[in-house]
């Protein structure tokens, strides 16, 4: 009798899965915050979230779009999956509110106030522009300030 080796077969492609996030999905928010507003959590910030799960953060005073924060810690999947989660929904939601895609300059978004949150997924960028009282922005903000490890001063 002779031996055969049965090996098991193999996938070469992953399926199509809706809710899945993206190997490429990449993540950047600033926050330019009202004059009115001085407390950290609440005030000026950059948060990046690269696709090799690293976020960096920055806070302040210069936290703008041309800054790149350094390494604040490394995000485990789940924390990944929520993030791209609220993203995801957000795309969904304001599919017509997009005012950049690839291509274009991030030095053209000229906004003095509000949320930049710059998306990419699926080899696709988009740049997208919030006013500071939009909630869907503002629950992203405060999920990566979280993640970032800043203390929310108005928590009980």
């Amino acid at each position: 009798m002779t031996g055969l080796l049965f090996l098991p077969g193999c996938r070469t492609f992953a399926p199509e899965v809706p809710d899945r996030r993206p190997g490429d999905f990449r993540l950047g928010v600033v926050v330019m915050a009202p004059e009115s507003s001085s407390d950290l959590a609440g005030g000026d910030a950059r948060y990046i979230i690269e696709s090799d799960s690293i976020l960096r953060a920055s806070f302040g005073a210069g936290s703008t779009l041309d800054t790149y924060p350094g390494f604040t810690r490394r995000l485990t999947p789940e924390e990944m999956d929520a993030i791209w989660i609220m993203t995801s929904d957000l795309l969904e939601s304001n599919e017509s509110q997009r005012t950049l895609s690839a291509g274009q300059p991030q030095s053209m978004v000229k906004a003095q106030r509000g949320t930049i949150i710059e998306i990419h997924h699926n080899a696709h960028d988009e740049v997208w522009i919030f006013d500071s009282d939009d909630q869907q922005a503002a629950a992203i903000v405060d999920a990566l300030a979280s993640l970032a490890w800043i203390d929310d001063p108005n928590a009980p």
